[in-house]
């Protein structure tokens, strides 16, 4: 219960408010180890140590802000000393912290938090720091200091103390008298700030009369960070018994050369007033290597008398600070920068970008960048100022970049007005690539490039399609299909502007190579069908654009969609012969391409269907292939219809095939005339062959035959009979036959009159067709051709659309279709006359 209670009477304000101990609460903007001419080239630790004060980064647990807070452990650092002793470090203590509550200035370290006592601690916040000026000193290889220092910064750090001391001799009338590397604190943009105020002297009282001079003395006993240095202390005051602001001059010099001499002062009096006798009015040693500025400086405040030294507000004009990169950051302070005209300011910014290369890194990172961000509210000034961002953003980390520009420029993406702006974020496009991960790039910087394709300026459009090509290889295909293309394409069919049209047809044919078929021909081939203008700038970028479609899209698009739009353009009449003959080239470059891939598809495709015929069992359609006839009709027996009448005096074996009656024609006869096809197996001897007289003719004519008579009583038109004129068939009469093949009574019975020609070959059937004389059997009994060795088909009637197509000589393709029947008829024998029974299934609208 005794620590509980403990714990709580020990907590305070602050840590009640602040997350302290977090390494980020003071260091997050520490640039990460880049190489050795870094200026902050080591990770901080969690805590710096100040003199007796104990420094932790921390953040406010509402506000996130960060700070640091100073924490003086009683216990700890004051174990073993005396009553008095300890009254004597309190005090100096609690009067340091309570001076910088009081005094404001930029050069004198900020407290945030006021002052807190527990019964074991002295508590309080000021802005984030990163070390005393005493941990910063390069000493040698050995040490390793916390922040490295090149010259610039130093005369920079020097010149912000001066500010500093004029403001405690001019307007606060103290005398700070212990001025020291650890009294010199470093904060976050690396500025030097004024802190250990808890020994100042101020000039008057509070009745208005002059301090009364206090001795110097030295206590071993005490810690010396709350005693006066012998070793920077002015000889004046120690051995003249005077107060003068002159006597700060004295210990800022010592700083200095320290600072130039690995932390070493002038003079080492060891805390001894008589060392300090000794060694004042002697001349500044181990100066030799020194700038020769600096060794003048050197000599005119390292004196014995105050009366010559330069005061704070004259040092400033000293050569020693006369280079270029300090009047450069003298003209950038906030001080002074805000009162220049904006027409000083431009010049100011284009000339920073050269000069910038001069500074550490350290120092544009903590002190140029964070000025430039700031100037950033007047737009019109960016066009100037972000160059130098952008220079100084190279040599960030990707985390530096999101936390401290990122959020600054987000906010310019947006503003079109005026051009250069964008036209100056679009040149460092890729740098933000390369600073940003993908997600943040994806959402925060591409509508960079989404507004400058919008925008009403031709040049920032330009700029815009220009770095397209590396987008579309950096980032999502699906980002690039769904919005960049979409708007590129907009940009095409919107702008007026030839040099815009151009650059669209440039970047079109960039992205050529990222989108797939479907978008190239439904919606990049569309878009370029549409172009009207004749100028040859428009028409070869589109040459070049369709040029490497073709080689991607399949080779229907290229006929159908990229062919024909060159073969158009190439007619244009403002094209020049080297232009003409490039536009030949490529459309016979497509065309070969399209020719051989076709080729070679409907050889393939001839082969799949040759290799799948035998397996299907399926005819190919080219008859060519030497299936055997009388072996495809046989396999299709068990198909037959019903109404086929089938001669069982013969055997399916011999080859014996019904002939389809067909009829499709009516006329004003009263007989249907029927045509039979007969089929009879080859005898085993050699068929006798014909002469070449009784050959078909190629083209027989049609010729109209008699008719049977239809029953009347249904009343329907007599259907007209077709056969061939005989007289075309042969030159000598052939007597006729009735011929009959009996069929069961399920099966329709096919009658036709019979004409024979010769097989080709005994081992095959063969097609001959003739005309019988149906005129010669008046009692509807059909003449049968004389018999022949080899087996023949007879045909008198047939389709006239079938004969007048094509000869009978012709491929057995036509053969085929005229023995497809066209519709189920009714056909009568002849030996038995037609009689009105025999239609009573016949329907005349069939």
């Amino acid at each position: 219960m005794l620590a509980a209670a403990t714990s709580f009477f020990s907590r305070t304000a602050i840590s009640q408010s602040y997350n302290i101990g977090n390494p980020n609460g003071s260091r997050s903007s520490t640039p990460t180890p880049s190489g050795p001419s870094a200026s902050v080239t080591h990770t901080l630790p969690a805590s710096v140590r100040v003199g007796l004060w104990k420094v932790q980064g921390a953040t406010h647990k509402v506000t996130s802000k960060r700070v640091s807070v100073w924490t003086f452990d009683k216990r700890a650092e004051m174990e073993g000393l005396g009553p008095l002793s300890k009254e004597r470090v309190l005090e100096v203590m609690k009067a340091e912290a309570a001076a910088l509550s009081k005094l404001r200035h930029p050069s004198i370290l900020e407290m945030v938090e006021p002052l807190e006592e527990t019964r074991n601690e002295l508590i309080f916040a000021t802005e984030p720091i990163l070390s005393s000026l005493d941990m910063s000193i390069s000493r040698g290889s050995h040490y390793t200091s916390l922040v490295e220092l090149d010259e610039i910064e130093i005369q920079k750090g020097i010149l912000q103390l001066c500010k500093g001391l004029s403001f405690l001799h001019s307007s606060a009338k103290l005398i700070h008298s212990n001025l020291k590397p650890e009294c010199v604190i470093i904060n976050e943009a690396g500025d030097w700030k004024i802190s250990g105020l808890g020994l100042t002297i101020p000039l008057l009282t509070a009745d208005g009369s002059p301090s009364k001079w206090e001795f110097p003395g030295f206590d071993g006993r005490v810690p010396p960070y709350i005693q006066r240095s012998f070793d920077y202390i002015a000889p004046e005051y120690a051995l003249d018994e005077v107060l003068v602001t002159a006597s700060d001059m004295y210990s800022l010099a010592a700083v200095m050369y320290a600072v130039h001499c690995k932390g070493k002062p002038p003079f080492q009096n060891h805390g001894s007033l008589g060392g300090l006798r000794d060694n004042a009015g002697r001349p500044v040693p181990d100066i030799g290597d020194l700038d020769t500025d600096l060794q003048d400086l050197l000599r005119s405040l390292i004196t014995r008398g105050s009366q010559s030294r330069p005061t704070p507000s004259t040092l400033p004009s000293h050569p020693f600070f006369s280079s270029l990169p300090i009047s450069t950051l003298n003209f950038l302070d906030r001080s002074n920068f805000t009162a220049k005209t904006r027409e000083e300011k431009i010049s100011f910014m284009k000339g920073l970008t050269s000069v910038l290369g001069r500074f550490s890194e350290g120092l544009r990172i903590r002190k140029i960048l964070p000025s430039l961000l700031e100037e950033m509210k007047d737009t019109h000034l960016l066009p100037y100022i972000l160059p130098n961002v952008f220079v100084i953003s190279n040599i960030l980390s990707p985390t530096q970049f999101a936390q401290l520009v990122l959020p600054n420029l987000k906010p310019l993406f947006t503003v079109k007005d005026p051009p250069q702006n964008m036209l100056t974020l679009l040149d460092n496009l890729e740098m933000l690539q390369s600073k940003t991960e993908k997600g943040v790039f994806r959402e925060q910087v591409l509508p960079l490039v989404y507004n400058a394709l919008e925008s009403e300026h031709a040049m920032v459009q330009e700029r815009a399609l220009g770095v397209v090509p590396d987008l579309c290889e950096t980032i999502d295909y699906g980002e690039v299909s769904g919005v960049l293309f979409p708007r590129v394409a907009l940009v095409f069919t919107k702008t007026k502007l030839l040099s815009v049209k151009v650059a669209t047809l440039v970047t079109f044919l960039s992205m050529v190579k990222t989108l797939d078929q479907t978008n190239l021909t439904q919606k990049l081939c569309p878009l370029l069908s549409r172009i009207r203008t004749k100028e040859p700038a428009v028409m070869m970028a589109t040459l070049a654009v369709q040029e490497a479609m073709g080689s991607k899209v399949d080779r229907e698009a290229v006929a159908s969609l990229v062919l024909p739009q060159l073969w158009s353009m190439s007619m244009g009449p403002l094209l020049n012969v080297q232009q003409f003959q490039r536009f030949m080239t490529v459309i016979r470059k497509l065309g070969d391409r399209v020719e051989k891939e076709h080729n070679q598809f409907l050889r393939d495709s001839q082969r799949i269907e040759d290799r799948s015929t035998p397996a299907n069992g399926v005819a190919s359609p080219n008859f060519d292939s030497g299936v055997d006839f009388v072996t495809l009709v046989g396999r299709n027996n068990a198909n037959i219809k019903p109404d086929t009448v089938i001669d069982t005096s013969k055997s399916w074996d011999d080859d014996v095939w019904g002939s389809i009656f067909n009829d499709s024609h009516e006329t004003t006869g009263q007989s249907v005339a029927t045509s039979t096809i007969q089929t009879i197996s080859p005898p085993p001897a050699p068929p006798t062959q014909l002469p070449l007289t009784q050959s078909l003719p190629s083209s027989p004519r049609l010729v109209t035959d008699t008719t049977l008579s239809r029953p009347p009583r249904f009343g329907a038109k007599p259907l007209p009979s077709s056969s061939f004129d005989r007289s075309t068939l042969a030159t000598h009469p052939q007597p006729a036959r009735s011929h009959r093949i009996s069929s069961p009574p399920s099966q329709l019975q096919s009658i036709s009159t019979h004409s024979t020609l010769p097989a080709a070959a005994p081992q095959k059937p063969n097609y001959n067709i003739s005309l019988g004389d149906i005129s010669a059997t008046p009692s509807n009994t059909f003449a049968s051709p004389p018999s022949y060795n080899a087996p023949n088909y007879t045909m008198t009637t047939m389709s006239p659309h079938l004969m007048s197509s094509a000869p009978l000589q012709s491929s057995p393709l036509s053969m085929t279709s005229m023995l497809t029947p066209m519709q189920p008829t009714r056909i009568v024998t002849a030996s038995k006359p037609v009689t009105k029974d025999d239609w009573s299934d016949f329907d005349p609208l069939r």
